[in-house]
């Protein structure tokens, strides 16, 4: 059977992840073709040799040096058993890379300096595929594009047997975020990367410190039945009616005062800054977002069970 032909059993039909690898694999075999090259001689040769990218080696074809991370993988609850490798052929075009944390780097800075391909090539990676429905999939070529916490980002991730990653690059703040780990379908990756981005992104926003500060005390003082109708549209006062206020008391009083109150996302919506903020209490999590106008004053606060 054909490698990519083998390759899109790996996961349950129907999922992302078997078009995705599918996707690859092809696109590995279509590079081999016109080159008349091995597709790690080809990258070698057009990617890693131009990035000194001096690391890299072909672990779909041969096992990883001594001295690297062991994988593990577990069993639902059980404990990390090693993982055995994959075959030979088996990760062709879609995961069978390993090298340095520096040469990863290496990559990343060319993706930000854009210092690699052509300027055409590159803003064809980074476009946003349209379906022929006209909508958008959030995926370039091998990558996925989009907008966080208006910020482009340009992310993907990455699993093998005993291993998996997450390699995300924010080139307009030109940063990137990589984490690795070596257990098998492990959540970590994504968590840490976005708690990384908070760290060395979120918190250098002067604007989203004044509003979290801002919608504690719109929250403690609704708690107490009050309301400074100063920082609200029209169309918010009139959503906060007596009865509204008074049942914002009654249910939100007991709770007492947050125990934190966090920003969790930023987004756009018709001109507004919308912001998501977690209100964390000794046996609960709400979820209180805003809706602001340019202006600063805000059109919606809403509360609700976070689930």
């Amino acid at each position: 059977m054909d490698r990519w032909a083998r390759k899109s059993i790996d996961y349950e039909p129907g999922t992302k992840w078997q078009y995705s690898n599918t996707g690859y694999v092809i696109a590995g075999r279509i590079i081999e073709k016109a080159s008349g090259q091995p597709l790690f001689e080809f990258l070698q040769q057009r990617i890693f040799e131009p990035l000194q990218m001096t690391s890299v080696s072909d672990f779909d074809n041969e096992p990883l040096a001594p001295g690297n991370a062991d994988g593990y993988l577990s069993f639902a609850l059980g404990p990390p058993r090693d993982a055995a490798p994959s075959g030979a052929g088996w990760l062709f075009g879609a995961g069978g890379l390993a090298m340095t944390a520096d040469d990863l780097a290496r990559w990343n800075i060319s993706i930000i300096n854009r210092s690699l391909l052509s300027e055409a090539s590159y803003r064809a990676f980074e476009t946003d595929t349209l379906l022929t429905s006209g909508a958008g999939t959030q995926y370039g070529l091998g990558v996925h594009v989009g907008m966080e916490n208006h910020r482009r980002k340009i992310d993907h991730g990455g699993a093998v047997n005993g291993f998996v990653a997450a390699n995300t690059v924010n080139p307009d703040d030109r940063t990137a975020i990589t984490v690795l780990v070596n257990l098998d379908a492990s959540p970590a990756p994504d968590q840490l990367s976005g708690k990384l981005a908070e760290i060395l992104l979120e918190q250098a926003q002067p604007a989203d410190v004044a509003r979290t500060t801002q919608a504690r005390s719109i929250f403690e003082d609704l708690q107490q039945g009050r309301l400074d109708r100063g920082l609200f549209t029209a169309n918010a006062n009139f959503y906060f009616t007596d009865q509204a206020i008074a049942d914002f008391k009654t249910s939100l009083a007991p709770l007492g005062a947050p125990k934190d109150f966090r920003q969790t996302r930023r987004w756009l919506r018709g001109g507004m800054t919308g912001r998501s903020y977690d209100a964390k209490f000794a046996d609960r999590t709400l979820r209180v977002w805003t809706y602001e106008m340019p202006d600063g004053k805000l059109e919606q606060f809403q509360v609700a069970v976070n689930d």
